[in-house]
């Protein structure tokens, strides 16, 4: 069967994509490192007063990096739980957060979030990823709600600046029955540049029903109209066809929700966004940009537990509108303003009966009726400020005023410090803020066990404060962040009280914690990372802890080349005290330690061989309470560039 696969896939022999480095340049440790999330505009990082983690190109290539999952397990604050199978839900706790309280944008984009306020970053692929920046705080006062935890910035490529037109393709097989293939180009041309990928993913899984067919389409078009005036039109389809094996326990009749490796539960997902965005640089002191996004999701649950909605369609599509201008009146002092409009929609087509395949995606749900059909509107006003009052001291302040449709009226704000010390460049920096957070249709729906009466919105305050330091020749650098949130209102939902679930709204919830962060490159033959978090999140109300958050947690990346043309890695990931569960049934749960050994090798200019083994101890544990983890798996390929 592996031999007809990849047969099958001997097309991807024939793509290309650039040049290959032959070796990492060796850099000091780089404190002007710049980004965009934590202000909305091209910033220094140190003088943004935030924690931000940026996960460049570079690192996605090297560590192996696939899917946006296995990206953000190596930032410090944020823990990923997942279902144990590649393209199932996964969960987002950052700072000890819920899923639905950070952001997630696409170049500063909302996407579309499904009925529970999560986003399916599990079905996105990294091919077509620039950087990756997470910003770990409140943010509400330039992104407004649901950033109690923060906001997830995906920075997609393009192909403006290249000197000549890049094609290339990359294949790769492994455990599990899984192949894996892609192709990409990007160039410009006169007043226009590309950057187009596609890439397709198949595994047979390692349980019962837990195959994966996923296709991820990603691109950006650009066009230089004036010197002053550009348009970029940014757009991606992705879809994932999965089986879901369930919990691994024996539920029912107690809980018929998770069945025991069922072998007909069936999944289809599908996202799709377009959106252009036309900046004018009007003056030198002054920028203009106004951006559109419309984008859909999509998902089809087929042959699940009949009698309890689980057949069923449900469908997300949002209009975002933002008009943004920048001012710089003098040098280091810029001001940001703007006004944006959300539009979203959602609905649930409830069918207990088989659904009928239409094109290989679309579905008949035939004669049945939706159980949910929503919209909801949100427009905002904001306002910041960002200024070096005195050399190395920086001062930023913001504010959002957000109107929506179906909710109270919120003013949020945010105050930042930070101040670099010439003599020893040591970064000292504090930030706090406010937020709020909209109840998600899923907790407001009476046919999803919500219950639109009792959800209030969710609110919260955040301080940290924090230090870096340079040292040995600037070739490391050691920080260290101190933060807490106090959330009222928080939101939770325990599926196990009688008859079908209850949710729950936590008067106070409490989260609070350490990020200790170590970088060392002294050369460009050897580095090292280490970053640990140590967190508390706790229901202040009853004393007791909140699920799938370690309190300890370890991630550390080191590589080495012991030849120009050879790099190899190993990267760790190690979660200590642990608890799962809901209500009388939470516990604690497994420690487990995930080792990640991957090597690549520069064959020519053009040609590289790469290898990886997951999961190398074959460590057997659980994100997510019974659903057990993948066991080793190992991987190998090759990717061409021209």
């Amino acid at each position: 069967m592996y031999l007809q696969k990849l047969r099958g896939r001997a097309f991807a022999l024939f793509f290309t994509l650039g040049s290959l480095p032959a070796a990492e340049p060796h850099k000091a440790v780089e404190l002007t490192e710049r980004v965009v999330t934590a202000t909305k505009t091209e910033t220094e990082r140190w003088r943004t007063a935030s924690s931000v983690t940026v996960i460049d190109r570079k690192k996605i290539e090297q560590d192996q990096l696939q899917l946006l999952p296995d990206a953000l397990r190596q930032v410090p604050g944020l823990n990923i739980a997942d279902r144990g199978t590649t393209g199932m839900v996964a969960g987002v706790f950052l700072r000890g957060t819920n899923s639905d309280q950070t952001l997630v944008v696409l170049d500063g984009r909302p996407i579309p979030a499904n009925l529970a306020g999560l986003y399916n970053i599990e079905t996105m692929a990294l091919d077509n990823v620039e950087r990756i920046e997470v910003l770990r705080g409140p943010a509400a006062s330039i992104y407004g709600g649901r950033t109690l935890g923060g906001v997830i910035n995906i920075i997609t490529r393009g192909g403006k600046g290249l000197k000549k037109p890049e094609f290339g393709a990359f294949f790769e097989a492994g455990s599990f029955g899984t192949f894996r293939e892609g192709a990409s180009t990007r160039g410009e041309a006169g007043i226009m540049d590309w950057s187009l990928e596609y890439s397709r993913l198949d595994s047979d899984g390692y349980r019962i029903n837990s195959q994966v067919q996923m296709d991820n389409t990603s691109g950006r078009l650009g066009f230089q109209l004036a010197d002053t005036l550009r348009l970029d039109i940014d757009f991606r389809y992705y879809n994932a066809d999965l089986g879901v094996p369930g919990d691994i326990t024996t539920h029912a009749p107690a809980n018929p929700f998770f069945p025991s490796d069922n072998s007909d539960d069936h999944l289809l997902t599908e996202f799709w966004s377009v959106s252009p965005r036309l900046v004018w640089e009007t003056t030198p002191w002054w920028t203009q940009s106004l951006t559109y996004q419309f984008g859909s999701f999509r998902q089809v649950a087929t042959d699940f537990t009949p009698g309890y909605g689980l057949n069923n369609r449900i469908t997300s599509r949002t209009h975002f509108w933002e008009y943004q201008s920048v001012f710089r009146p003098v040098d280091r002092w810029t001001i940001t303003a703007g006004a944006w409009v959300q539009d979203n929609g959602y609905s649930r087509y409830n069918n207990d009966g088989l659904f009928e395949p239409v094109f290989g995606f679309f579905t008949n749900p035939g004669a049945n009726s939706y159980d949910v059909d929503q919209a909801e509107t949100n427009w905002a006003l904001f306002l910041q400020s960002q200024a070096e009052i005195l050399p190395g001291w920086n001062v930023i302040g913001g504010v959002r005023h957000d109107s929506y449709s179906d909710f109270e009226d919120a003013t949020t704000w945010r105050a930042g410090t930070s101040w670099r010390l010439p003599w020893t460049q040591t970064v000292l920096h504090a930030n706090y803020g406010t937020a709020f957070a909209p109840a998600s249709p899923q907790n407001r729906e009476a046919a999803l066990f919500g219950n639109p009466l009792f959800v209030r919105p969710e609110r919260s305050r955040g301080f940290e404060i924090g230090i870096e330091q340079p040292f040995a020749k600037n070739t490391a650098s050691i920080g260290l962040t101190w933060f807490r949130n106090s959330i009222r209102n928080f939101i939770e939902f325990d599926p196990f009280v009688p008859p079908f679930g209850a949710l729950q709204q936590i008067d106070r919830v409490r989260t609070e914690g350490l990020e200790a962060l170590f970088n060392w490159s002294p050369s460009d033959r050897f580095g090292l990372s280490v970053n640990y978090t140590y967190l508390e999140a706790d229901n202040v109300s009853d004393l007791r802890r909140l699920v799938r958050r370690p309190r300890h947690s370890f991630s550390s990346d080191v590589w080495a080349r012991p030849c120009e043309r050879l790099r190899i890695g190993l990267g760790a990931l190690y979660a200590i005290d642990r608890e799962d569960g809901f209500g009388a049934a939470q516990r604690d749960v497994e420690d487990y330690l995930r080792l990640r050994l991957t090597a690549s090798l520069a064959l020519t200019k053009n040609v590289e061989l790469f290898a990886r083994v997951e999961n190398l101890l074959g460590e057997r544990y659980s994100e997510v309470l019974n659903f057990p983890s993948m066991r080793t798996g190992a991987y190998a390929g090759f990717r061409l560039r021209f």
